[in-house]
């Protein structure tokens, strides 16, 4: 018992004191993104229980108010975000039942230290939540194998169930693990295995039906893009496209996910399933864990979207990896070495990409913050009304201009999206600012003729002297050429 403890606890260090000087500057900084500005601020927005009720993220907030009363703190935010994952790390191993040191301290790396973490990073008010979630899912499926309490499997289901309320992609993560513990750990029977399964399950089944509840009563919107999915006739006339998609998230380029990190990873993958296919039982679990790791794009509408989404993938390849490499350290000294040297590289290149994320992050914040300067100073110096509704033709990301590696598809929240949003470009633009210059809303509402003949002959994008059009109401920024053109395609003719 005393050795677990040690063992557990040194674990528990090791992976907390890693995740918190890795991302150090991240912390330092106080790095704030995208739709988070309102709710950093804290002064017009807190967060609440029901903040992600409408797209059934009904979990995803309670730590926040709990421990913050819905307010994000610098620094204290981040350290027990990490704090969480560092113990859901420590509770993967004793599920996966890795005893041995230094496997637990790699595979508990790869768990938090890929750059898979990057998609979560970029929301501040986010990670409490999500990285909580890593926290929820082993503690139920342990509960699930324990035999000493008649109230353990309640608790568990009640535990996946939130888990999914805090992401339905954490599923991914679910099938994963169960289906890495039975290669690891053959001595169970298909009866077992299949008990076992049923209460992740049960689980999934009664998130749907919360779902479906919560629909009816209004809360939950079904049109929202986090809530639409596909037909049980389009996934199975679709097979031969995810089996594609599986392999190509294997292979695919992403910012911050290099050909060596990716070729690293799929390396370690290849050999863990050479190793280990075997028999019919691990047959099954390897197509378990094929399927889960696409799970999440197979039941989406937007397939393009969360296929090659890191925060999606988070809960998803990250886990295959590490899994793959538990599997793979855990065989004969031939496998193992071999292992162990692809480890150490993953983890290196990992550690190398969030080091060169925080540094492209920081620098195109400080960019577009300056830029919010610019153009506010010349909404100021025209004396307007204020506060003025804005509008922004497009988002402009300014990250680009300091990331230069290539990639074969971009990817939300890496260098894609802008920390200005256009739908809510208030927050960040009232952040700073003295007196309110902007609404918190961004549409135009009274098409005047001014505005259209506006619109309709707008040349240049920001810095043009011409690029702000400003009246008494408006305040309407043209960002880009691109944004120039959307708008125009949409004016009445």
């Amino acid at each position: 018992m005393i050795k677990n403890i040690r063992f557990n606890t040194y674990l528990f260090i090791s992976v907390f004191i890693a995740l918190c000087t890795t991302f150090s500057y991240y912390s330092f900084t106080f790095f704030i993104g995208n739709h988070d500005w309102d709710w950093v601020k804290g002064t017009s927005q807190v967060l609440s229980l029901s903040t992600g009720l409408f797209e059934a993220r009904f979990g995803k907030f309670i730590l926040n108010v709990l421990l913050f009363s819905g307010h994000i703190f610098p620094i204290l935010n981040n350290l027990i975000s990490f704090l969480l994952l560092s113990i859901g790390a420590v509770l993967i191993c004793k599920y996966l039942n890795i005893t041995q040191t230094f496997n637990a301290v790699i595979v508990s790396f790869f768990i938090t230290l890929s750059p898979y973490i990057l998609g979560w990073l970029y929301f501040p008010i986010n990670i409490l939540g999500n990285f909580s979630a890593v926290v929820f899912v082993p503690s139920a499926l342990l509960l699930i194998e324990s035999k000493n309490k008649i109230y353990t499997k309640p608790c568990a289901i009640l535990l996946l169930i939130l888990a999914l309320g805090v992401y339905p992609s954490t599923a991914e993560m679910m099938f994963i693990l169960f289906a890495t513990k039975n290669i690891l750990t053959p001595s169970k029977t298909y009866k077992q295995q299949l008990a076992n399964f049923s209460y992740i399950f049960i689980s999934l089944i009664a998130f749907k039906l919360l779902i479906i509840i919560l629909s009816k009563l209004n809360i939950v919107y079904q049109d929202h893009y986090n809530m639409q999915t596909n037909s049980i006739f389009y996934i199975l006339t679709h097979i031969i496209t995810f089996i594609k998609l599986f392999f190509s998230q294997l292979f695919i380029t992403l910012p911050f996910f290099p050909i060596s990190l990716k070729l690293t990873g799929a390396l370690i993958v290849l050999l863990a399933f050479v190793s280990s296919f075997k028999n019919l039982n691990n047959i099954i679990q390897w197509l378990i864990i094929f399927f889960a790791t696409i799970f999440t794009s197979v039941l989406t509408t937007h397939i393009d979207d969360t296929a090659f989404m890191p925060r999606v993938n988070f809960y998803g390849l990250n886990f295959l990896y590490a899994s793959s490499i538990a599997i793979l350290l855990s065989k004969p000294n031939k496998y193992k070495n071999l292992g162990f040297a692809l480890a150490i590289l993953y983890i290196l290149l990992s550690i190398n990409q969030n080091f060169y994320a925080q540094k492209v992050w920081n620098l195109g914040l400080r960019a577009e913050i300056n830029l919010t300067q610019r153009i506010s100073k010349q909404i100021e110096d025209n004396n307007p009304k204020t506060p003025l509704i804005p509008v922004f033709t497009d988002e402009l990301s300014l990250r680009y201009r300091y990331y230069n590696t290539p990639f074969q598809k971009n990817s939300p929240y890496l260098l894609e999206r802008s920390f200005i949003v256009r739908h809510i470009p208030s927050g960040m633009y009232n952040f700073y600012s003295i007196n309110q210059m902007f609404y918190g809303y961004s549409q135009i509402r009274e098409l005047t003729p001014n505005i259209y003949s506006y619109l309709e002959n707008a040349l240049h994008p920001w810095p043009h002297k011409e690029s702000i059009y400003q009246d008494d109401t408006y305040a309407i920024i043209m960002l880009t050429k691109q944004g120039i053109k959307a708008i125009q395609s949409q004016l009445p003719k």
